[in-house]
């Protein structure tokens, strides 16, 4: 395969025996320009077996307000839901125009900025709750601020990637929470190689990525693990909002902030 990010040849990286969830031997590649690694396998599952798999491995925990593979969870999208309310309250979030949570599973990171923003739409595609978007209620364009937490790593091509990115109006915002790192580990043992996880970012890769979708400048929150990637120019966001290089834990960078080794 060739990387869905810059392009260049993927190769054989390492394979994990899975045995469960109706996978056994997945097999992983690795771009050789920017590192991108891929769960080939699971890009190649008929969609049929892929909605099967990530139905049943989600409801494994949905509902019990526990998930063993991400015991921080819920701590996180408290700090994920202050951070944003947080930048709405100060202006650099405008809430002129609908705001939509991305795979918002559950819908809880919603549910926590409903009071403050006002009501959050909801979309995910394989957990269906009333009042959820449709995918024809995904209009490009429509969205002030597309907030996508543990969903880029879910996705299966490229343009699932950009359909997401084209969400944000013209100066709106994309808040991604995902895992990102200089170089992704050749180790089945690896904690983050999960039966649902397609996609695992560097930093080159990411900054391709940023840089491809028309972002300009970009705000990482190490307590929330969540990065807000702006259209503004850092000149002019630190021109409105000085204060932001000075509050601890909150990192601004012009282009992309790649703040993990």
């Amino acid at each position: 395969m060739n990387c869905y990010i810059c392009t260049a040849p993927a190769e054989y990286y390492f394979s994990k025996q899975f045995d469960r969830f109706g996978l056994d031997t997945v097999d992983y590649e690795r771009c050789t320009a920017c590192g991108t690694v891929y769960a080939q396998t699971l890009l190649e599952l008929p969609e049929y077996q892929w909605q099967s798999v990530c139905e049943n491995y989600h409801g494994s925990y949905r509902g019990s307000g526990d998930n063993p593979d991400d015991p921080n969870w819920h701590v996180r999208l408290e700090q994920q839901a202050k951070v944003l309310s947080k930048l709405a309250d100060n202006g650099l979030l405008s809430t002129g125009r609908p705001w939509l949570d991305y795979g918002c599973g559950e819908g809880e990171l919603a549910g926590m900025l409903d009071t403050g923003i006002g009501q959050i739409a909801r979309y995910d595609r394989y957990w269906k709750k009333e009042g959820y978007l449709q995918e024809p209620d995904l209009i490009p364009g429509d969205f002030d601020m597309v907030i996508s937490t543990s969903t880029l790593e879910h996705l299966r091509s490229r343009s699932s990637m950009d359909a997401l990115a084209r969400l944000v109006t013209d100066d709106g915002c994309l808040g991604l929470h995902t895992l990102v790192r200089g170089e992704i580990p050749c180790d089945p043992n690896w904690f983050y190689l999960l039966p649902v996880h397609t996609i695992f970012y560097t930093n080159r890769g990411m900054a391709q990525l940023f840089d491809q979708w028309g972002f300009l400048s970009s705000l990482y929150v190490v307590e929330a693990r969540l990065w807000v990637w702006f259209r503004k120019p850092l000149k002019q966001l630190l021109k409105e909002k000085p204060e932001l290089v000075s509050i601890p834990g909150w990192h601004i960078a012009e282009g992309f902030m790649a703040y993990w080794p």
